[in-house]
């Protein structure tokens, strides 16, 4: 009798125990990307900020500025997809989790 409770609790516990591996890999992966992201913008601030004291007229100001701009624009929506692929496959990964565990 106690075994059959012991499977039945272990079988109940396993879903729980799938979506909180998932959720820690989804945060180490967050963590990650959000670190490599701060580094590099980080790293292109102080490319820009070099860029723009060694220009000499408004000109030279304005494109440095525009170029940097553009720079973090581009990486700010890789960041912003990339994040969204992941979680979405977060999700299906959690969904089928649930499928599993409903249909035992």
């Amino acid at each position: 009798m106690y075994e059959k409770i012991f499977e039945q609790t272990q079988s109940a516990f396993k879903p729980i125990s799938e979506l909180m591996t998932l959720n820690a890999k989804i945060l180490e992966v967050a963590a990650e990307k959000q670190s490599a992201y701060f580094k590099d913008f980080v790293n292109d601030s102080i490319a820009f900020a070099k860029e723009l004291s060694t220009q000499k007229d408004y000109s030279g100001i304005y494109q440095t500025q525009k170029a940097f701009v553009e720079n973090l624009q581009e990486k700010w929506i890789a960041a912003s997809t990339d994040a969204y692929e992941t979680f979405t496959s977060n999700q299906e990964k959690i969904s089928d989790v649930f499928k599993r565990s409903s249909a035992v």
